[in-house]
């Protein structure tokens, strides 16, 4: 899952939006009882971890990456985890009666908040420019800028901002399927039993 996903699961679930945002830059085993950077962000990074092994083991996750074939299928589980931040965004009014802009100047705070800055050595990302970032996924450009970025990080040139178009045009597809992803994802992380399988979220 991407940064807005994991955002909203740390706030239902009250854990740390912080250790949520550093989950895949902090490398190697992780015990939040010792960790310099704090036993509250530690067991975040350690969520995060599980959250995203449980997602690219869901069924609808492994759907939508079959959206994507041959050189692009290595990469197709960041492209769908950035497409279902943007279906969330989207549909924002169907998990939070808390208006978007808000949510994402809230959690945005408190990752500064809760930043392990002496042990990380650099400050939290700014809040107005991350809530920026954060609310830009309610547009298709937000999701290219965040494919972009994804560029920029990777060790060989791969062209993923084109594969937007995929997310763009399989659209309701991706809104069908984040609501039961998150829930599901959800139940698991607060030791909950998963629903059945009546009906999808509308």
């Amino acid at each position: 899952m991407n940064w807005l996903a994991h955002l909203w699961l740390a706030y239902k679930s009250q854990t740390s939006a912080a250790g949520q945002l550093l989950g895949d830059e902090i490398k190697g085993r992780i015990d939040p009882a010792t960790s310099s950077l704090g036993q509250t962000v530690a067991n975040g990074i350690v969520i995060h971890r599980r959250i995203d092994r449980l997602a690219d083991d869901h069924p609808l996750h492994c759907e939508l990456r079959g959206l994507f074939a041959g050189r692009h299928r290595r990469y197709a589980g960041i492209v769908v985890d950035i497409g279902l931040d943007h279906a969330l965004a989207r549909t924002w009014r169907a998990f939070n009666a808390e208006p978007f802009e808000a949510f994402a100047t809230r959690l945005s705070m408190q990752v500064g908040q809760e930043w392990p800055t002496a042990a990380l050595g650099r400050e939290a990302p700014a809040h107005a420019r991350f809530a920026r970032l954060l609310t830009g996924y309610t547009q298709a450009s937000g999701m290219t800028r965040a494919l972009a970025h994804v560029e920029q990080r990777l060790r060989r040139p791969v062209d993923l901002v084109p594969l937007a178009d995929t997310v763009i045009a399989q659209r309701a597809q991706f809104e069908r399927a984040v609501g039961p992803i998150l829930d599901d994802l959800l139940r698991a992380i607060e030791n909950r039993p998963p629903a059945p399988r009546v009906a999808e979220r509308q």
